[in-house]
């Protein structure tokens, strides 16, 4: 379930981003993209945390939440026209 969440914040999450890119500017558009990098790098983070670690579990419910919010505010436009 973590790996699809990753390639979901990869694949549909680029395009959202890149379409919020060409929308916004500045600031916004610079704090959008820093999301998403934090984003791609709690996947791999998590993934090795459930696997090598005891309280792993508990990475679940934080990464779920960013995907949330990050689609909810920078990734809603996902079209690629």
């Amino acid at each position: 379930m973590l790996t699809f969440s990753a390639f979901w914040a990869f694949l549909p999450g680029g395009v959202g981003m890149a379409n919020f890119r060409k929308t916004h500017h500045g600031l916004i558009a610079q704090l959008g993209h820093l999301c998403w990098w934090i984003l791609l790098l709690v996947h791999p983070l998590a993934l090795y945390k459930i696997g090598f670690t005891h309280d792993g579990w508990l990475w679940l419910a934080p990464v779920a939440v960013m995907q949330v919010l990050f689609f909810a505010i920078f990734g809603r436009n996902v079209s690629t026209l």
